[in-house]
């Protein structure tokens, strides 16, 4: 079928857009999840002038179909306010942190950075949900989620059993509350806690997929048995010839099933196949003119009825059917084959909150479709069980194994996974019900094995206290009485990461806070998380209603971000705006996917010039309707020849909520608009180029070996991105004064609360001159990093050089002050210890406590505070001398 100059261009944008999806995706993944800012810099440069050329690009297409006519190209649909608020929370995420960095954010480097990231988030979610609505485009996403989802699970495991090499791919520990086999699977993303819940999701996705459908076939076969027994009693016929109606009944159903409609005939089917032929056809050829064009819609109406009635023909239709029965069982591995790779890099990963967040999810889906109970349990069975198995196999050895013998173990287990899987969810027509007893009683008892072995390798970490979940609760409530300063608002990207060593309560170690929902408090305040809530629940509202089955691995996202930083990773915020357009291309277009079935579609009926009259309107499959960034207003007229409509749902027009009005519809203000767009992307493109380069002069700086050139790196750095903290600090170090201390005083400007850059500045005070001007630099900075050690040694050893050369220049006044600073710096370190040693060792992962150096220092002090008493003594004037003596005249 031929299609037209602007169809065309049409179907090269969508499948332009589902790269851009799909390169999105993939460089997440390989790119340790897009956790390190400094490392999707160049990714997101080039993103963005995409989304800039696709935004021009929808534009001009969109104005050369409006000028024909019909609808524009780059509108997109949003029907219902769920939409709405699922494509307009990025975007107010977006704004908000751009307000925060006008206002002064602790961080302006990590409140660009988040910056960028959301302007990313945006116009992912944007251009996932524009493929979602055409045919091809929804395939390539379900594509995308698949291919994925191999790719993190099988080069984790490959890692493990093949030795790929793979950095941090394990993580090795010696703490047994951390890890039960002192070796954790961390996959690409290099953190099993995240990996572990990515693969969770994967798991619920592939695992619900095969529970639906094994719940239909059931479904089916159990109706097909019911009407062969009902129909055979009735009759009066032998065993031999229900069975042989039941199979005739078995073709015919499955004509009905690919013909999208059941309960009609065949002839019907027909009937309906050749009038969405006459229909497309006439669509597609209305525009032309002359004899041609006539000819060439004659012709390929003539063949498309030809092609119609041949497939429709007895020999092709057993044929067909049964090349359909021979692939069902293909298929259905290709269901399940994801499902043991997932489960064991799941188990590996041996992260408590993954697993706890994945039966959660489900538990609150069963709850919901109570039928996919025991389909879930057949088809989970043989794969978790395997899982289970290589789980305790490589728990032995640490997660150390040969290639060979870690590659058949995994072949082996895998190939088991599949069979047997396939095994306990095939469908018997007419079984006896101890056949299906004997299923579950098999099912049931592989997940109690699975499930015990588990259990009793980490039983330790479950029922044992766990230092991590206390530090969790340290952590919360330091982010509390944090976020309590800023609560509307909150005080810019990278609070937590900026504040932690000042607002902690003990000496722990955590630059994340570990709560996705805390760290968004912090960033932008009360309002910042209400936004990100709304969110939530609008993907949780269109996954529900378009595609059930995807609720769980959404849930699981949403449960697991509580406990832990996923939302630091880029790869976790791309799957949770996938899930919501994997969800309407199902629900659209249920041909690119596996899952429920589609609601009924209603088209217009269209006149068929030269034919044998109109035909009537019948249901059945419309092509996928084009995507517009402009929709019409509610109550316009629909110029689109194929309209979508559910059937259980009232018409688009008429309610203001059902169509979102987002089109503009003057010419010059949609140029406008768009221009803007462009405009704001090319802006964002420049700003993560030049983060970029500084970034890159950064790290060419910190390995050159002259001085000379580390000064004119930085100085470059600096130069592109003024806002590095760490750049600014490096160079500081290496600049003469009041160079270095004015360098530090605009660094600061950026980053006013960083504790690396007030304590270079406290240091270049302590070599000064002035005692008061050292001391508030040196409280500032200790008061921005409580627990160090080191600075707190660092600081009265600097008041001590100070009090020295004071005595030096015989200003006895200023040493004097200067060790007075210095002793009264060392009384409060003596009494932070004793304070935090009456709390314990716990959590103390800083090593803070007394240090020799700080007793010799004590010493010198006290000698230096005498030698300037006694100095200061020794030079004042004694009673009567001094004075000329009084002369009797």
């Amino acid at each position: 079928m031929r299609l037209n100059n602007q169809d065309s261009q049409k179907k090269a944008l969508v499948f332009a857009c589902t790269g851009a999806v799909f390169a999105a995706v993939m460089a997440a993944s390989l790119l340790r999840g897009m956790f390190f800012a400094g490392e999707i810099y160049p990714f997101l440069t080039v993103w963005l002038v995409l989304c800039g050329i696709f935004c021009a690009w929808g534009q001009a297409v969109s104005a050369s179909r409006n000028d024909e006519g019909r609808d524009h190209v780059l509108k997109i649909a949003v029907v219902n306010k769920p939409a709405l608020i699922l494509l307009g929370c990025p975007l107010a995420i977006f704004v908000l942190y751009a307000w925060a960095g006008l206002r002064g954010p602790v961080s302006a480097q990590d409140t660009a950075d988040e910056l960028l990231r959301w302007a990313f988030y945006a116009t992912f979610a944007l251009l996932a949900y524009f493929c979602a609505a055409d045919r091809q485009g929804a395939r390539l996403l379900a594509a995308i989620w698949h291919v994925t989802g191999m790719t993190l699970s099988l080069s984790a495991l490959l890692a493990v059993c093949a030795q790929l090499k793979l950095p941090y791919a394990v993580a090795y520990t010696a703490a047994p509350e951390v890890s039960a086999t002192g070796a954790r699977l961390a996959g690409l993303l290099q953190y099993p806690n995240t990996f572990g819940v990515v693969m969770a999701v994967f798991l619920l996705e592939r695992l619900f997929a095969a529970a639906v459908h094994v719940q239909r076939a059931q479904s089916r076969a159990a109706e097909r048995g019911a009407g062969t027994k009902e129909r055979s009693g009735k009759n009066g016929t032998s065993g031999r010839e229900g069975t042989r109606k039941g199979r005739k009944r078995e073709a015919a159903q499955g004509i009905r099933e690919r013909s999208g409609k059941t309960g009609t005939s065949v002839w019907r089917n027909m009937r309906r196949e050749r009038g969405n032929a006459h229909r497309i056809i006439e669509w597609e050829w209305s525009g032309e003119k002359g004899i041609s064009g006539s000819r060439n819609m004659q012709r390929e109406r003539g063949v498309a009825h030809r092609i119609i009635e041949w497939e429709q023909s007895g020999k092709k239709r057993i044929r067909k059917l049964s090349g359909l029965c021979s692939s069902a069982g293909g298929r259905q591995l290709l269901r399940m084959l994801p499902l043991f790779p997932c489960a064991a890099a799941l188990l590996l990963s041996e992260s408590r909150g993954a697993w706890l967040a994945a039966a959660l999810a489900s538990a609150a889906a069963l709850l919901w479709k109570r039928q996919l109970c025991m389909p879930l349990l057949l088809a989970g069975a043989a794969p978790v069980a395997a899982a289970a198995w290589l789980y305790r196999q490589l728990a032995r050895t640490g997660l150390a194994v040969e290639p060979v013998s870690g590659l058949l173990l995994l072949a082996g287990l895998w190939g088991a996974a599949l069979l047997g899987g396939a095994w306990l969810c095939r469908r018997r027509t007419g079984a006896a019900g101890g056949w299906h007893a004997a299923r579950a009683a098999l099912a049931a008892a592989l997940w109690t094995a699975a499930g015990s072995a588990v259990l009793l390798q980490v039983s330790e970490r479950i029922t044992g206290p766990s230092s991590t979940v206390a530090a969790r609760g340290l952590f919360y409530r330091d982010a509390w009485k944090l976020a309590a300063e800023a609560p509307w608002l909150g005080r810019g990207g990278g609070t937590w990461r900026s504040t932690y060593l000042a607002a902690q309560s003990r000496p722990y170690v955590g630059s994340q806070v570990h709560s996705g929902y805390l760290d968004l408090l912090l960033n932008l305040g009360g309002v910042g998380l209400a936004v990100i809530l709304l969110l939530l629940l609008a993907a949780g509202w269109l996954v529900a209603a378009g595609a059930p089955r995807l609720l769980p691995p959404l849930l699981a996202l949403a449960l697991h971000s509580a406990v832990d930083f996923d939302w630091s990773y880029g790869l976790v915020w791309l799957l949770l705006l996938l899930l919501p357009a994997l969800a309407r291309a199902e629900k659209l277009h249920h041909a690119a996917t596996d899952n429920l079935p589609v609601r009924d579609i209603a088209v217009k009926s269209l006149p068929i010039t030269g034919g044998p009259g109109s035909l009537a309107a019948e249901p059945g499959l419309a092509p996928a309707a084009p995507l517009p960034l402009h929709a019409a207003p509610a109550g316009a007229a629909d110029n689109s020849p194929v309209r979508l409509v559910s059937a259980k749902s009232p018409p688009i027009t008429g309610d203001p909520w059902r169509l979102v009005p987002f089109a503009v519809q003057h010419p010059l203000l949609r140029v406008s608009l768009v221009t803007l767009l462009c405009g704001v992307t090319l802006a964002l493109s420049v700003l993560s180029f030049q983060m970029m380069k500084g970034e890159s002069l950064y790290k060419q700086a910190a390995g050159a070996s002259h001085r000379e050139e580390r000064i004119s790196l930085l100085r470059q750095s600096l130069q592109w991105n003024p806002r590095q903290p760490k750049a600014a600090a490096a160079l500081s170090r290496m600049l003469p004064e009041p160079e270095g201390s004015a360098l530090l005083r605009k660094a600061l400007g950026y980053a006013p609360e960083d504790a690396a850059l007030n304590w270079e500045l406290a240091k270049r005070a302590m070599r000064g001159k002035h005692p008061g001007t050292a001391l508030y630099r040196v409280r500032k900075g200790e008061a921005l990093d409580v627990f160090n050690v080191v600075k707190r040694v660092e600081a009265a050893e600097g008041m001590l050089d100070m009090s020295v050369r004071k005595l030096k220049d015989g200003d006895e006044l200023g040493a004097l002050q200067s060790a007075d600073a210095g002793l009264e710096l060392l009384r409060e370190y003596r009494l932070l210890i004793e304070q935090e040693g009456s709390k314990g060792l716990q959590h103390n992962d800083r090593r803070f406590g007394a240090q020799k150096e700080a007793e010799g220092i004590d010493l010198r002090l006290t000698e230096a505070r005498a030698a300037a008493c006694y100095l200061r003594t020794a030079m004042l004037p004694v009673s009567g001398e001094g004075t000329e003596p009084e002369v009797e005249p």
